[in-house]
């Protein structure tokens, strides 16, 4: 299991989210977003396949070098 905020994922807000692999807390991020940050959720849906690919690779990245909680 791991935990990011929000903001890490590159949010607004100080949110802490987890998932136990990376698509759970996508996934987790993406219902927060939903729920408290709705304009956001909008902009993402609307984002091109290559902004989506770019923020996929760096999310990655970040889940990589992010500790596991144990």
């Amino acid at each position: 299991m791991k935990q990011m905020t929000c903001a890490q994922m590159g949010g607004p807000c100080e949110a802490v989210l987890t998932g136990s692999n990376p698509e759970e807390l996508m996934q987790n991020g993406m219902k927060h977003v939903e729920e408290a940050h709705p304009e956001m959720a909008e902009q993402i849906k609307a984002m091109p396949q290559a902004e989506t690919a770019k923020w996929s690779a760096d999310f990655n990245k970040k889940w990589d070098e992010t500790p596991d909680m144990g």
